[in-house]
């Protein structure tokens, strides 16, 4: 079957839709950095997406191919190791083990509890250590709920919000 390949010429963010009733393109949780990637959409079109470098794509980018609507991305759940701390100490002790395994972190910022992708012999050694403060558990896993991305839009707002202030004093 040789079927058209649709290529995308422009993304709008973060757009709302009901997801039932839009067609889709699915992609998993680590594959928002890559740069082309070629996928079928669940009615069945071939698109073909292609991003700027340093750019990602995000959950709920709208898809267009010559101003006519393709498709919604939309970012699979996964499975995740989810860690509800007892307390501060718990906290840095598994932030501890965790940032020694390089592996990305999640939190939303509403919530108290963080978030890992599955790994059986991770699951099996943080389960035996924190015990019930570990559950399993399917998610969307958001890059802009990394921990490391989080601290790093923090500090360049810190940043700005210092050069208003310096820019203040200057200006006194």
């Amino acid at each position: 079957m040789n079927e058209l390949l649709v290529s995308i010429d422009k993304i709008v963010a973060n757009h709302e839709f009901v997801l039932n009733e839009v067609d889709q393109v699915h992609l998993e949780w680590y594959e928002v950095h890559k740069r082309r990637l070629t996928r079928n959409t669940r009615d069945g079109k071939v698109i073909l997406l292609q991003l700027a470098q340093g750019a990602e794509w995000h959950h709920g980018d709208a898809l267009f191919h010559k101003e006519l609507f393709q498709a919604v991305l939309v970012i699979k759940p996964s499975l995740t190791i989810r860690f509800d701390p007892l307390d501060l100490v718990q906290l840095a002790d598994f932030s501890y083990f965790i940032g020694n395994r390089h592996l990305p972190i999640f939190q939303d910022e509403h919530a108290e509890f963080l978030r890992l992708p599955y790994d059986g012999r991770l699951y099996e050694q943080v389960s035996n250590k924190y015990g019930s403060a570990i559950q399993l558990e399917e998610a969307v896993l958001l890059s802009e709920n990394l921990v490391r991305q989080q601290a790093k839009n923090r500090k360049s707002e810190d940043l700005a919000r210092m050069g208003g202030i310096l820019k203040y004093v200057n200006q006194r």
